[in-house]
């Protein structure tokens, strides 16, 4: 004779694995879709992508890095997030502080080689926090290149200090690599969506 209050424990149980693989489900991230808007999140932090392509994740599931690429005909996109541990008398005490200390490490990096370096600039940038620094690029890339001339490639990276975790900088560079038909692009202004669009949380 069938027992009908095992049978309800099995209906419930099997109610509740269907429940549990649909929120499952729901909350995958899909590393090779990501919209834009959408929030991709890191250790401590989370992001949306700008442009109104789709994106894909290169590198994502480490605590310290994220890498993703958009691909199109004549150029393509990448942002890289990284963490890393700040100075280690502590951090800067004053954004001038950080300035430098970027200009130095700059000033010692020689470079790829088959990039030139055309332009750059490095600069305070309050607007994301009293300690950010901003550093902007545009080069000339032969490196790997199929096609005739060169590749153009302009960055942008901002350096904050992470606001919720102790002695740790965050990096986050945004960067257009196109040929030189391409149509011209504002890459400041995606890149400025891009920092703009984070948020913190306190890690344990």
């Amino acid at each position: 004779m069938l027992n009908l209050s095992k049978l309800s424990n099995i209906k419930t149980q099997c109610l509740f694995a269907a429940i549990m693989l649909l929120l499952s489900s729901c909350a995958t991230f899909d590393k090779t879709n990501i919209l834009p808007g959408q929030a991709v999140k890191g250790y401590g932090f989370s992001f949306a992508v700008p442009t109104e392509k789709p994106w894909f994740a290169v590198v994502y599931g480490t605590s310290h890095r994220i890498k993703l690429r958009q691909l199109n005909d004549l150029d393509s996109y990448s942002i890289l997030v990284s963490l890393n541990r700040g100075p280690r008398t502590g951090m800067y005490q004053s954004a001038e502080d950080h300035l430098a200390a970027l200009k130095h490490h700059l000033f010692l990096d020689q470079g790829a080689k088959g990039l030139i370096q055309h332009r750059h600039t490095e600069a305070v940038d309050s607007r994301y926090g009293e300690l950010c620094i901003r550093h902007t690029s545009f080069n000339e890339d032969w490196r790997g290149r199929n096609n005739a001339g060169p590749a153009m490639v302009e960055t942008i990276t901002l350096t904050c200090p992470h606001p919720g975790l102790d002695n740790v900088l965050i990096s986050t560079e945004f960067s257009r690599r196109y040929e030189t038909h391409a149509n011209k692009v504002d890459v400041e202004s995606l890149a400025n969506q891009l920092f703009a669009s984070f948020e913190f949380t306190t890690e344990d």
